[in-house]
């Protein structure tokens, strides 16, 4: 190797060892508590900036490595919201309930426990899938109502619960009377009876008791499909409202009395007929 390329090889190999050596020192010289402090600060900075990639990050370093120092309930808290705010609603839940876990007496307890329902909700699908996201969505709105009975959340959580109950109870009347409409009155009243005693203050309520009614008459019951109708009108305002579709209910059953009479009026004829 030419003297030159030697000396410059020396050169960079010295350079090197210099700023390895360096490192080393900063490395030592720095303690646990500035490191985690650093982290911090940088997580922060990129929190309040709302680069949540780089946030999240950082803060999800300091909850791990960082967790006895007095600025990790705040840095968790960054972390879930930053979470949320994206819309990252199971990584949400999930940070806001080590939030929750481990800092029983936080300042951001009650909004944590909130945002964990909400996410909750906001993942539950609409009536016509499966609805056990949406029963555990109940689940943790009755949770948080439970403990927090009143306050800045308390309200939107009672709107959360009833929009839920809402799809549940959807649900059972639409699938009663979708076997309406495949001529399978019987399974339709196993339905409208669900909504009845699992969801009695739904809105469906009124018209599911008129459809009872359809189905009963379908079933040649016709003192039950009055009987449905009866209860209905027990409350005026559902009455006066549903006039018009209790009206067109009542004939129907009337109109498939006569039918089912004159059906058996023709059939113990033809009976009679034959024993001739």
């Amino acid at each position: 190797m030419p003297a030159i390329n030697r000396i410059f090889a020396a050169a960079v190999g010295c350079a090197a060892l210099f700023v390895s050596g360096c490192a080393t020192t900063k490395a030592a010289t720095d303690s646990p508590d500035k490191i985690c402090r650093e982290k911090f600060e940088q997580g922060k900075k990129q929190f309040e900036k709302k680069r949540d990639p780089e946030a999240q990050e950082k803060l999800r370093d300091i909850s791990v490595n960082c967790v006895g120092y007095d600025f990790a309930e705040e840095s968790q808290y960054m972390l879930a919201e930053s979470h949320y705010r994206t819309e990252q609603w199971i990584e949400a839940q999930t940070e806001f309930q080590i939030l929750v876990d481990h800092w029983e007496r936080s300042q951001y307890l009650n909004e944590a426990r909130w945002k964990i329902s909400h996410a909750a909700f906001l993942q539950a699908p609409s009536w016509d899938r499966d609805p056990s996201l949406s029963q555990q969505a109940i689940e943790k709105a009755d949770a948080y109502l439970s403990d927090f009975p009143t306050g800045e959340w308390t309200d939107s959580a009672r709107v959360d619960r009833d929009e839920l109950l809402a799809r549940l109870a959807d649900r059972y009347f639409e699938t009663a009377n979708l076997y309406l409409k495949m001529d399978e009155p019987l399974a339709a009243t196993v339905y409208f009876k669900l909504l009845f005693k699992e969801y009695p203050e739904s809105k469906r309520v009124a018209q599911a008791r008129i459809d009872m009614a359809k189905a009963y008459a379908m079933l040649d019951q016709f003192d039950r499909a009055r009987e449905s109708l009866d209860l209905l009108r027990k409350d005026p305002a559902d009455a006066e409202r549903l006039a018009y579709r209790i009206g067109v209910a009542s004939d129907f059953i009337e109109k498939s009395q006569r039918k089912f009479e004159e059906r058996r009026a023709q059939e113990a004829a033809e009976a009679k007929q034959g024993k001739l």
